[in-house]
């Protein structure tokens, strides 16, 4: 969002910042970030779970009753799953990031608290200030709750069938070990497919304007950076989705288990 940061590294890019604005720029939009993502999250772990065992049988009845045997596909049904998943969290979660985005792109949202800066956006610019980067969510957090919770699922069940083959007993260590290994691996892939979707969402709501998604798709598109445009700030962001995903699976795998749902992978 700030093009004199663009092209410096993570650590320059934080010095520069506190510098400028003081450490407590580094926590502007914590109170959208907590709330957002508390309601975003529910959401979207509830709804995948929930949607599990609808597709996988919705998909089966459909192979039988039209000859398609690749209709009848685990992997496919948690896509779908993923991806209602993801669209139920974007709709969830879109006023909060856009709040977050201007208190961390412009100073002056950032003073008064998270409520009195949405109320600003709301009576500035109306529902539609809030709602602008509803396309942009969407391009980030399908492919991302996508990859992330279907990866999840498909490595901790494919290093658990390794164990099993040779003959190995599931102990509490390997059942640590494994899907803290595949919540490691999801975080990277997800940030990964996420990373364009998460950048014009930036930018569309980082100002006032009207400038709309497709627009500013096109404007990275064309600039000197092209393709790699989409991903300034990627190892910043591959540090914050890294920590925060693995983080989060590893808690969502250990409360399946405490309220008696089988560990990701098991069955």
């Amino acid at each position: 969002m700030d093009p004199s940061l663009g092209n410096v590294s993570f650590m320059k890019a934080a010095h520069t910042i506190i510098e400028d604005e003081g450490m407590t720029a580094l926590w502007a939009g914590l109170g959208p970030t907590v709330f957002g993502y508390l309601f975003e999250g529910a959401v979207k772990f509830g709804t995948y779970e929930i949607l599990k065992p609808v597709f996988k049988k919705a998909l089966s009845g459909l192979a039988a009753s039209t000859s398609i045997a690749i209709l009848n596909s685990e992997l496919l049904a948690y896509m779908f799953c993923g991806a209602a998943a993801g669209f139920a969290a974007s709709i969830m979660l879109c006023p909060m990031e856009a709040i977050r985005i201007r208190m961390v792109s412009e100073a002056e949202y950032a003073t008064g608290g998270w409520l009195k800066a949405g109320y600003r956006i709301l009576k500035q610019e109306g529902v539609g200030g809030l709602c602008k980067g509803i396309n942009p969510m969407i391009m980030k957090q399908v492919p991302y709750t996508v990859t992330k919770n279907v990866s999840f699922d498909f490595l901790t069940k494919s290093f658990y069938a390794i164990l099993r083959a040779q003959g190995m007993a599931l102990t509490a260590a390997s059942m640590f070990a494994i899907p803290l290994l595949s919540a490691a691996i999801a975080s990277g892939l997800s940030t990964v497919t996420s990373q364009p979707g998460d950048m014009v969402l930036s930018l569309v709501n980082a100002h006032r304007g009207d400038r709309r998604p497709l627009e500013i798709f096109k404007s990275i598109l064309q600039s000197s950076n092209g393709i790699k445009g989409f991903f300034v700030g990627f190892k910043t962001r591959l540090l914050h989705v890294g920590v925060t995903v693995t983080i989060q699976l590893l808690v969502y795998d250990y409360v399946k288990r405490l309220v008696g749902i089988a560990a990701t992978g098991t069955c």
